[in-house]
């Protein structure tokens, strides 16, 4: 990695960092990232409890949401694409 590469990396880890202490200085803010934090580790423990109970029901709710979540992208992708081709059909007119 170059020097420049480097300092660049050093600087937005840095913002990130200052960023997040702004952030995190409000105790609203805090308390807010506290419970999100907590709520995740929760899920994350059901799920490996899900896991090493039947790791192939977990595979296929995993599989079934990509397919849902792919589906929705697709979706949105034609609608923007039609609105576009929208658009363009009233500025030809």
């Amino acid at each position: 990695m170059s020097k420049k590469k480097k300092g660049l990396f050093a600087f937005l880890t840095g913002l990130a960092m200052g960023a997040a202490a702004v952030f995190l200085s409000n105790k609203e803010n805090r308390e807010k990232t506290k419970e999100v934090v907590e709520d995740t580790a929760k899920k994350a423990k059901k799920l490996k409890q899900e896991v090493e109970e039947d790791p192939e029901k977990v595979k296929q709710k995993v599989k079934k949401k990509i397919e849902q979540t792919v589906g929705k992208a697709k979706e949105e992708i034609v609608g923007s694409k039609s609105s576009d081709e929208k658009e363009g059909e009233t500025k030809k007119s």
